[in-house]
């Protein structure tokens, strides 16, 4: 039998790849580099907006194009949750979500389970950076250490903002249990890995659902000694705001070490009103206060922020408080998004919808800020 096995998507969607690949590696199934060589191709994909739903739509197609007559085509990932009309009407053969891989196990009825199979911290669409000399900027730190040694932390969410559909995917928020965490960490500060990302569905949600808190995880990683960076993956300020204390301390564990060195806060937008539509729970002056102590108090920890402009209902007044908060803040780095809209979310029943001329040009104003 042959598999081929392919991923458009995240970085954790990318591991889901790998675990894939290792689970036929561990069963001694045969893996191809082309579709059109496999009895069964595997692709998982992205659907986080509809941009990257498109996306995998256009490599779902590209794929079943090459296929042979009786080939078959399994799609995982976050598109067949969110989107199962859509990919239903191409007939794949099975589909699967990052919660439910074990549909995987019906299909090749094999020896080993696709639960015996650990969760890789590296996956083979990795950039190899190793040889590189030059001095780096912080995005690109932050950004290569996506393609370094990951742990993830946690899936799903606590939060139901009105324009992600991930959830859907994902589900509840399911935290990986702290020794299992500390087990990974550890083997990586062994194999004198230079950066340690630590990735989830909202990391900052982490031990809500186990009776412990992000704080007191990243306490225990911080101790451990070793020569390392560490980097945090989506990590919403709602619960830096919530328990600021906890975070001090564990923060100033870190403040000889300095392990700590690149963390990333998708806030989205500066305007209170805005979050609200998002359902956000956090106000912008909260968030700009708790992120001006870290910058002011931990120099060594840089720190960025995901946006969304456009999202519907927003006035020139939200946008301007949107600059405000890049101001107030001084971010070391800064993704901007137009809002690109679900026909499913609760954010497309929202009125007041924002023009694309209107959107390229905000988006234009935040490049030249920045």
């Amino acid at each position: 039998m042959n598999v081929y096995v392919d991923c458009i998507g995240c970085e954790q969607r990318q591991l889901d790849a790998q675990r894939v690949t290792d689970y036929l590696k561990a069963n001694r199934i045969n893996l191809v580099d082309d579709p059109a060589k496999s009895d069964y191709s595997i692709l998982v994909t992205c659907a986080v907006d509809r941009t990257s739903e498109d996306a995998s739509i256009v490599r779902m197609e590209s794929i079943l194009s090459k296929l042979r007559p009786t080939s078959r085509l399994v799609v995982g990932g976050c598109l067949p949750s969110i989107s199962p009309e859509r990919v239903a009407r191409y007939g794949v053969y099975a589909t699967f979500s990052p919660r439910n891989m074990d549909t995987l196990d019906k299909i090749f009825h094999n020896g080993v389970s696709i639960t015996e199979i650990e969760d890789p911290n590296k996956s083979m669409f990795d950039r190899d950076y190793s040889g590189s000399a030059k001095e780096l900027s912080p995005r690109e730190e932050y950004d290569q250490a996506k393609f370094g040694y990951k742990i993830v932390i946690d899936q799903g969410c606590l939060l139901n903002c009105t324009f992600c559909k991930i959830k859907d995917a994902t589900g509840r928020l399911q935290s990986v249990p702290l020794d299992a965490i500390v087990s990974q960490f550890r083997r990586a500060v062994g194999q004198e890995e230079p950066t340690i990302m630590l990735m989830g569905g909202d990391t900052g949600a982490y031990g809500y659902d186990i009776g412990t808190r992000f704080h007191n995880l990243l306490e225990t990683l911080l101790a451990i000694p070793g020569n390392y960076k560490v980097f945090i993956h989506d990590f919403n300020v709602n619960w830096l705001i919530r328990d600021e204390p906890g975070y001090t301390k564990a923060f100033s564990t870190d403040s000889e070490s300095k392990h700590l060195r690149g963390l990333n806060f998708p806030i989205q937008s500066g305007s209170d009103q805005i979050l609200k539509l998002m359902k956000r729970p956090h106000k912008a002056a909260d968030a700009i206060s708790s992120l001006r102590k870290i910058k002011q108090e931990y120099s060594h920890i840089t720190v960025g922020t995901h946006l969304i402009v456009g999202f519907p209902g927003e006035t020139e007044e939200d946008f301007k408080s949107t600059l405000k908060l890049l101001e107030g803040v001084d971010f070391d780095f800064v993704s901007c998004f137009p809002y690109s809209e679900h026909e499913t979310a609760r954010s497309a029943l929202l009125p007041d919808k924002v023009d694309k001329d209107t959107i390229d040009a905000r988006l234009d104003k935040i490049s030249r800020l920045l």
